[in-house]
Parts: C-alpha cells; structure tokens; sequence
C-alpha cells in the first residue's frame, strides 16, 4: 500500500467548528517537498515518515509511483535527520530506515518498546511488515523481532500500541477482512501477543488505516463510511463512527492523525496539491464555550478598607436578564460564575451597589471571553462606595446631571424631572436622610430679585421631590440667588461680566446637600 501524503506552503490558519471546539490548523514547519506524513512519538521526540534520499544507491525510487521511498526521520525543531537506535548487535548506530518502503512507528510511554513498519527483505515487492525492539539498561536496542501476524502473502502496517488497555492496533489486507485494508488488534501484555480479531463496527469494504487510540476513543483513516472524498479521518467511540469533519477532512486525502495531548496533534492531508503531495499539518483544538469567573471586590472609597455585606445585582445590558443578586464576604468580595460563554463573544453588563451608610451606585463593564482568566471589575469600572457624610453635597455622587432653569423662569423642564426623580429614589431608599435643596441663579437682573427667584425655584422642586416621597418635611429647600456664583460672572460692582451664555446657564442650577444622617454608617465611623 502507498502512504499518502500532502503538499509544502507558506500559511495556512483556519476556524472551523468540531463539536464544542475550533480546530487552528497550520502547516509543520518540517514539512519537505516531496511526501511527509505519518507523525508519531519516541522517547519525547516527533518522528514523520518523509522521502528516501540516496537510501540504498539506485533503489531510492518507486518506478511505479514514480515517487521516493519513504524512510522515518526524527524531527530535530525544523528539520530531518535518519532515524537511528545504538544497536546492541553491533554497539554502533544503526537506521531504522530501508531500501524501500518505511511506514509508521509506535512506542510505549517510557520509550523503550518500539513498534516500526518496513520492507525488511531485500526485494521491493516484499510485503509491508511490522517489528519491534526493546531498549536494554546500557541503552542499546535488541535486534529487532518480527510481528507474530507478519506474512509473506499480505502487507501488515501501521502498529499502534495502546498500552494503557494492553492492546496493539495494526492494518492488514490478509485473506477474511472486509475488503482492502482492515484495521485488527490483537492483546499485547507481557511481551506476548493474543489472538488477532477485526475491530468492530471500523471497517468497511475499502481501505481502513492508520489506527491511534486517545481516551480510549480509536481514530483512523478510511475511504469508506460515506467520507467526504479519498481518505477522511474518523473516531469510535462506544462503537459509533464519527466523521471528524471540517477542517480535518476535506474531498482530497486526510489520515493518520496523532494527539500529542487533548488538545494538540498532527495530521497529514494532501489538500493543498489537490491529491499530489502529503503534508503535516498541526493542530490545535480550542474549546468554543468557556466558563468565566467574575470578581467583585468593593472598597471604602475613602479609607480603601474592603467592605462586607454590599448587595451587588448584575444585569446584562443587552438583554436586561438579572444574572446575579448577591453580597460580598468579609474581604468584599463576591465571585460570579458564568457558565459556557461563546470564546471570542462580547459582554456589557450593569452592576448596583447598596450598601447601607454609603451612596449606592450604578456602573457598565466590557469584557471579551478570550480565556479562563478571572475577570477583575475592579479593573473595568469603579465599584468602591462612597461613605455618606453631613454637608455631602449628592448631586455627583448620584450621577445627577446640573438641574437647569430657563432664563427668569422657574418651571421645572422635562431634562430637570428626570434627575428629581433620580433624589426621588435616593431620599426613599434611606427614609431618615434629611437633604437641603439649594437653588442658584445667573448675575443677571437685580439681586433682590433673583434672591425670590431662586426662591421659586427652589419651591418648585421641592414640591415635586415632597410629593413622592415618604416624611416630606426632610426635604427642604433654600433660595440663594446670585449669591453662591459657580463661574464667577458678576453683574454689580466695577466689574461686569463678559461670560458667555453657556457661563450663565451654570449658575443656574439646584444641588442637593445632607444636613442631617440618621443610617448606620459603621464602616465610615459615622452615625
């Protein structure tokens, strides 16, 4: 049987889905120009299945395939070098490789039973046969041993030795299979060999190769089992054949696929060449939904000491959808856990912080899921509370926007409700709070008559704000005219103002002062 292979090129970085996976592949810097393929492990290097050079004089050449023999190389960083083992025969060096034909390998985890394919004759229509050698303690190799199921009438190749359930996988076209090549396995423990069967539920009546078993689950190439075109690459798992699709297979030849972990391996495909030469090609499996840790540690804003019992709700902006009411330990925080989040997905959510004594606080945060890594908010938004206090002035602290006034008018405008109802809600939620209502106007016009207009419109506000909420004598409200200018626009005097409209709209406003604080503030040290 010819070993099929893929072709050499520069880039290649795809996303496909697999399951609950994307898959990155991307060509082995290793890869030659002529057939590379078959990559297995030995003793912690790579070893890949690449063209003869030279092997043997003249019989470097398949005259039929028109095409070199293979020989198996380790793979040193980017390049090849001849596979050799210090032969215990000889005492020296001695290649694995030969004249003809070299297939795949396979070894034990501690690298000292090796598992190998060859045209072990002389002549090149010998058949495909396996062998396996020992490492001994002096770190030379045993002569090597022919495979109990080797056979001069049929080919025997791709050993795969799953030793963790004590079993050797190989393929073979011997006389009762299914057709072409069928995978077998056969018990291997103690250094003997069971009685080979067919492997359940794999073959079909084309070629069935290159087994690798992973978890338990046996992967392997076939042209049968409805495949996309050529060889594809499938899995058995419970005796169920998956097609591993996109981007594994494709309608050119895909095969011998090789994990170096759960999320790491090889490939071989010819895709690139439409079927000419083999590759290999790496790949990397990267989970599509990830679970997130979110963390909230919540501070004193003034002294930075970490504040317990702070009720934090957590909203999804886009959606509204409340993910999380919950309160911070003793070290203020609080840990938030989303489960299956799509890799690469945006999130905005919005978070309320209440803690009794301090000013609650609404607050947005972004994330990107691009890994497992915790989340710390503290780094997205500023989620400390700031402690109330006598004479805080609120306007600020409650995100309130300036509460203006149309020149000498005193109504209340429709931007001005919204952020009444905003002292609305604050006064409600701590009903013993008493807050003075200021209002301020412009220079222009006469002093004693901004002094009642500002009057008026501190009245109109405190009206608004005492009909909704509950014990409305803590509200009250003080009128200060001109007298407490925020941009320093004077009309009397020697000096007259030159500000600007915008300037004058400033002095125009309402703030909001605590003048007496009856919460319990024990983390502020208040009463």
């Amino acid at each position: 049987m010819r070993y099929l292979s893929l072709v050499y090129f520069a880039v290649l970085t795809l996303f496909v889905s697999f399951a609950q996976q994307d898959v990155l592949l991307s060509p082995a810097c290793f890869n030659t120009k002529q057939d590379d393929f078959g990559v297995r492990q030995f003793a912690g290097d790579l070893y890949v299945l690449s063209a003869a050079i030279n092997a043997c004089d003249e019989v470097d050449m398949d005259e039929f395939a028109q095409k070199p023999f293979s020989d198996l190389y380790k793979v040193d960083s980017c390049s090849l070098t001849p596979a050799t083992l210090l032969s215990a025969e000889t005492g020296a060096s001695m290649f694995i490789s030969t004249c003809f034909y070299d297939g795949p390998i396979s070894a034990n985890k501690a690298g000292d039973l090796l598992f190998f394919t060859n045209n072990y004759g002389s002549d090149k229509n010998e058949k495909l046969t396996i062998y396996y050698t020992t490492k001994q303690a002096n770190g030379q190799w045993t002569k090597p041993t022919a495979f109990v199921y080797n056979n001069d009438k049929y080919n025997v190749t791709h050993p795969f030795l799953d030793e963790a359930n004590g079993m050797l996988y190989f393929a073979s076209d011997m006389a009762g299979g299914l057709g072409g090549m069928d995978i077998y396995r056969c018990t291997f423990q103690n250094g003997k060999f069971g009685q080979k069967e067919l492997v359940r539920g794999v073959n079909t009546a084309l070629n069935d190769v290159f087994p690798f078993v992973h978890n338990n689950n046996l992967y392997f190439s076939s042209q049968g089992h409805n495949s996309l075109g050529g060889y594809d690459l499938f899995s058995l798992t419970n005796l169920e054949v998956t097609n591993m699709g996109a981007v594994f297979n494709t309608p050119y030849d895909d095969l011998a696929i090789m994990f170096i972990d759960d999320k790491h391996g090889y490939i071989t495909s010819n895709r690139q060449t439409t079927g000419e030469t083999d590759d290999i090609f790496a790949f990397e499996l990267r989970d599509r939904f990830l679970d997130k840790q979110i963390e909230y540690v919540v501070n004193d804003k003034k002294t930075l000491v970490p504040l317990s019992g702070v009720t934090i709700r957590v909203v999804e902006d886009s959606t509204g959808f409340e993910l999380l009411t919950a309160t911070t330990n003793d070290f203020g925080q609080l840990l938030q856990t989303r489960d299956s989040l799509l890799i690469e997905s945006k999130h905005r959510y919005k978070v309320y912080l209440e803690k009794e004594g301090y000013v609650s606080k609404e607050v947005f945060f972004d994330f990107e899921v691009l890994d497992s890594t915790v989340v710390s908010v503290r780094d997205l938004a500023d989620i400390d509370l700031e402690p109330l206090s006598l004479e805080m002035e609120i306007t600020s602290l409650l995100g309130l926007k300036s509460i203006y006034y149309d020149f000498n008018k005193a109504d209340l405008r429709s931007d001005a409700i919204i952020e009444l109802d905003k002292i609305v809600g604050f006064m409600n939620k701590y009903p013993k709070i008493e807050v003075e209502l200021g209002s301020h106007t412009d220079c222009k016009g006469g002093i004693d008559y901004n002094q009642r207009l500002s009057e008026k419109r501190a009245k109109s506000a405190a009206d608004y704000i005492k009909s909704r909420i509950s014990n409305a004598e803590r509200l009250t409200s003080v009128g200060y005219g001109e007298s407490q200018l925020k941009e320093a626009c004077p009309c009397e005097g020697r000096v007259q103002s030159v500000c600007s409209d915008e300037q004058h709209q400033l002095n125009r406003r309402t703030e909001f002062i605590i003048k007496s604080l009856k919460v319990s503030t024990q983390d502020s040290g208040l009463k």
